[in-house]
């Protein structure tokens, strides 16, 4: 493992989710799936988890690309409300 590059991808990805997603808790689009007794939100960590997940499955490797998405999910993990993913629609 290069672990320069794995840090240069981190700081990237933290940087691009940091730009790309809200400055505070719920102020950019968010992806919600909704149904009549809760709302699903799948925030951006979770996400990108999955997509991590899914390359070590697969054996793929490669320190920048896995610098990258862990600087999103840590990104995303900075948030006060991450943990908030399953709630009751508001009526």
């Amino acid at each position: 493992m290069n672990l320069l590059i794995f840090l240069i991808g981190f700081i990237l990805g933290f940087i691009i989710a940091y730009i790309f997603s809200g400055k505070k808790e719920g102020k950019k689009p968010r992806l919600i799936l909704k149904t009549n007794k809760y709302n699903y939100h799948l925030h951006h960590w979770i996400i990108f988890l999955l997509i991590l997940i899914i390359l070590l499955i697969v054996r793929y490797y490669n320190d920048m690309i896995y610098g990258i998405i862990i600087g999103i999910i840590f990104q995303g993990l900075t948030y006060r409300d991450f943990y908030k993913i399953i709630t009751k629609p508001k009526r």
